[in-house]
């Protein structure tokens, strides 16, 4: 999965991310994100630390996602039944403005 910075100036891939953590700043909360390569790379900035577990939820559902196909008889004649199969298709995640 592909994550996309709050203000579309980074882009992160999932299979490399170490950790996502809540960081309170001042008056803000940040969403920092730690790999290989960047320690604390702030991925968006939320005003409660609610809205910024709300985004980490929004995080997993989307990575947690896939396309299931439930399978069933062959529609012509002659052909194999359909196997019911399951899809990890590419995602990409946008941190929401707010």
């Amino acid at each position: 999965m592909i994550i996309v910075s709050q203000d579309k100036k980074a882009i992160h891939n999932f299979d490399n991310v170490l950790s996502l953590q809540i960081v309170p700043t001042l008056k803000e909360y940040s969403i920092e994100v730690c790999d290989a390569i960047n320690d604390g790379s702030s991925l968006g900035i939320y005003s409660s630390e609610e809205r910024a577990k709300e985004v980490l939820q929004e995080i997993i559902k989307r990575y947690s996602s896939y396309l299931k196909l439930e399978g069933g008889p062959a529609i012509l004649r002659g052909q194999i039944d359909i196997q019911p199969n399951i899809f990890n298709i590419p995602k990409v995640f946008e941190m929401p403005k707010e």
